[in-house]
């Protein structure tokens, strides 16, 4: 029944955005209306108060490569979110797109990221791989 509900509003929600002729092509602005309706719907089915502990300072960056990336700002933050919530955020996105998975990365790990010219923080194990083999 819970389930039902939610898929009514992004149906609902999806609509309402045709009818603005939102562009969700761009990744980025594809990520802020993702995470605008699930954060209401994790709202919804967790309740106001542990809703405003753990997402109120979500901030969603983009999707890319199927993938929602949400900053949050500690890494603690990012460890209990995976911990306790990553399997219903995952369930939650896939009603509105099976193929969304999300990923939470901490204001400093992301800016670091972008800062330092070593390993790229979102690239998987196998860029570090090639690195190395190239390097050889």
């Amino acid at each position: 029944m819970a389930n039902n509900k939610l898929k009514s509003r992004w149906i609902h929600r999806k609509a309402g955005l045709k009818e603005k002729n939102l562009n969700l092509a761009h990744p980025v602005v594809k990520a802020s209306y993702i995470w605008s309706v699930l954060s209401d719907q994790l709202c919804d089915v967790l309740g106001p108060e542990i809703h405003h502990r753990w997402f109120k300072q979500v901030k969603p960056t983009v999707i890319s490569d199927n993938v929602l990336i949400l900053e949050v700002p500690n890494h603690f933050s990012a460890q209990w979110i995976h911990t306790h919530y990553h399997e219903l955020i995952d369930i939650l996105l896939s009603a509105m797109d099976k193929n969304l998975s999300s990923f939470f990365v901490s204001q400093s790990e992301r800016h670091s990221a972008t800062n330092v010219s070593g390993p790229n923080l979102f690239e998987g194990p196998t860029s570090e791989i090639n690195r190395k083999a190239e390097d050889d």
